[in-house]
């Protein structure tokens, strides 16, 4: 078989690699397709599809075929700049999801961008390179899931990454600290500071400790708790770092891994294998062209594999015929496999802005916009690997509960947090209350380099905003079909701000963000008139009436496949296998139950190593 992909491919012109553009060379793919059956399908390039991918190719006698809906990011500097993170909004790049209408939101609109390209999220999101508590990943296994702890998280982690240790010129100018016993070594995916650490970030870090924040050393041991310096997915040359870049790249001579980029999927194939259990034997594949071809999974063992994302995987399965029968039924779509936890338990981190104008003479990234050639000269000095560009959020401060709140505050949270929202599972609401009061981090706060939230912006001056993120929200939303087009987004409602908690709590800690303006270390830069909301927003009310006005999404959603016993509403087991399936599995961010006090780009990684090392275990 593998000899005559190589003939196929050389026939047609292309050049004998793993990746193919349907684009461009749609006769080679339809070919391969229709000529050739797979051991394993690949829905979706990204984190953790390459992931998987690249690990099962190992096996010369296992053919992988990886199908991804947007193109190649090589050679694009939307991705491969660190800086350019979030420039790929309303691109070719861009899934361009939003929620519907938020009721406990002012009825606002969220945007839910997502990367449309290989690598997926590796490519588009903050390069954040974060671990969360030891708790965290270990309440994932007392939900039911034997195996799925801090000690095989971090095992995995360990084993995607490869730190590079900043090099001495960088400790001595900006302070960097690392402990390297804490990180892998020999993993695909390069971790680095960058070269470049705006001085706003370096005071930050003085602001918490003066706020009586810890300064924590080795945020990556399983206690991620206080202010640190954070690593990101970049290279010791300053270029992003995406799972095309480090697990893709390096194996594209490999003849039995087929990758296709412009490939749409737009349903499983299910059959009959028993009572009330059903197997894939492939997916429909739609070509740039219109035209769609069948995948075949190979008939003995063949697996298919969704990687599509918190989004799309649910709308893949319920477009499938698995998911609830209640909204499969109406939309006449034959229902294989009732289960109702497909696209519920929708989670994300939420988030607040507060902007402040730094003093002159100091500058943000909104200097590029009036500073005569400084962005000429930063994109020179970027070609050396160093300025500007590089940068990436490197300062982060995760904070727990009785650090923001004081004691009557504390007594107010108790008396919240006995009435349990409705749209959270009874296991679910226990682990989180649990963790709340436990000194788990509950609130993130990291600096926005530039104006990002308000009305009113002073020309040729240079602002900093403050992000404040809830970790770990109750509210529970849904991701939802309601037609059978692939092409037609499902309808997104994180239900935001549902929680009497959420909204309360996040109230809480955007107004303490105030407190670090005004410590000594950032008044030195900073103007002390407050820019948005404004020093008129000042009581419990105006608080609130503000969150439920601007809340966002941190894009880190999660739990719309969970992982969780089947009667608790879950939808994988712990080998990732969907429930009523054979040879299903779910490889991504929707199989978390619970969200992490960190951002979910490593967790991405691992979920892709844990599920390839399962499946390597019936070789």
């Amino acid at each position: 078989m593998l000899g005559k992909i190589a003939i196929t491919l050389a026939l047609s012109g292309i050049a004998q690699s793993t990746l193919i553009d349907l684009k461009t060379a749609a006769l080679t793919g339809r070919g391969i397709l229709q000529s050739w059956s797979f051991d394993y399908i690949v829905v979706g390039g990204g984190t953790a599809g390459l992931t998987v991918a690249r690990r099962l190719s190992q096996n010369a006698s296992k053919k992988v075929l990886v199908l991804e809906a947007g193109r190649s990011g090589v050679g694009d500097p939307l991705v491969t700049i660190p800086q350019n993170s979030y420039s790929f909004l309303g691109t070719d790049i861009d899934w361009l999801y939003s929620t519907t209408p938020q009721t406990n939101a002012a009825g606002q609109r969220i945007n839910l961008s997502s990367g449309k390209v290989l690598g997926g999220d590796s490519a588009v999101n903050g390069l954040v390179w974060v671990r969360g508590p030891t708790k965290e990943y270990d309440a994932i296994q007392d939900l039911g899931n034997p195996g799925w702890n801090w000690k095989t998280f971090s095992k995995a982690m360990r084993k995607a990454e490869k730190l590079n240790v900043p090099r001495q010129e960088l400790v001595d100018e900006f302070g960097f600290t690392v402990k390297p016993t804490s990180l892998g070594s020999r993993g695909p995916v390069d971790v680095s500071f960058p070269a470049f650490l705006p001085l706003q970030h370096q005071k930050f870090i003085n602001a918490s400790v003066q706020l009586g924040h810890r300064f924590n050393e080795d945020p990556y041991n399983g206690n991620n708790e206080g202010v640190f310096y954070s690593l990101s997915s970049q290279t010791s040359r300053a270029v992003r770092e995406t799972s095309e870049f480090a697990y893709l790249d390096p194996v594209l001579n490999r003849t039995n891994l087929i990758v296709f980029s412009h490939a749409v999927v737009t349903q499983l194939k299910l059959v009959t294998a028993g009572t009330n259990r059903y197997s894939s034997t492939g997916v429909w594949v739609r070509f740039p062209d219109g035209s769609v071809t069948f995948a075949r999974a190979n008939i003995a063992g063949g697996e298919v594999i969704l990687a599509a994302g918190t989004i799309r995987t649910p709308q893949l399965l319920e477009l499938s015929g698995i998911g609830d029968k209640n909204i499969l039924k109406p939309l006449g779509i034959s229902v294989k496999v009732d289960l109702p936890g497909v696209g519920t338990n929708y989670e994300d981190h939420t988030l607040t802005i507060l902007t402040y104008k730094l003093k002159e003479p100091y500058l943000s990234f909104d200097a590029f916009g009036y500073v005569p050639g400084l962005k000429e000269e930063q994109q020179e000095l970027y070609k050396q690997g160093k300025g500007w560009l590089t940068f990436a959020n490197s300062v982060l401060n995760m904070a727990p509960l009785d650090r923001i709140l004081n004691v009557t505050e504390r007594r107010v949270a108790k008396t919240i947090l006995e009435t349990k929202p409705p749209t959270i599972s009874n296991p679910l609401f226990k682990s989180i209350k649990g963790d709340i009061f436990s000194g788990v981090p509950q609130v993130e706060y990291l600096l926005f380099n530039s104006f990002s939230g308000g009305t009113v912006k002073e020309a040729n001056r240079s602002y900093v905003s403050m992000a404040i993120q809830h970790l770990h929200p109750l509210s529970r939303g849904s991701i939802h079909i309601n037609t059978t087009s692939i092409d037609d987004h499902p309808l997104i409602n994180p239900n935001l701000l549902e929680s009497e908690w959420d909204k309360w709590f996040l109230a809480k800690t955007t107004a303490y963000g105030r407190r670090f303006f005004q410590t000594p270390a950032f008044q030195e830069i900073f103007e002390q008139e407050e820019i948005f909301p404004g020093p008129n927003v000042t009581t419990d009310a105006q608080w609130e009436q503000f969150i439920k006005d601007t809340v966002g999404a941190g894009y880190h959603s999660v739990g719309t496949a969970s992982l969780l016993p089947k009667a608790q509403n879950g939808v994988v087991d712990t080998k990732l296998k969907v429930y009523g399936s054979t040879n299903i599995r779910v490889v991504d961010l929707s199989v978390l139950p619970l969200l992490l006090s960190a951002h979910t780009q490593p967790a991405a990684y691992a979920i892709g190593e844990m599920a390839a090392d399962i499946l390597k275990a019936v070789w």
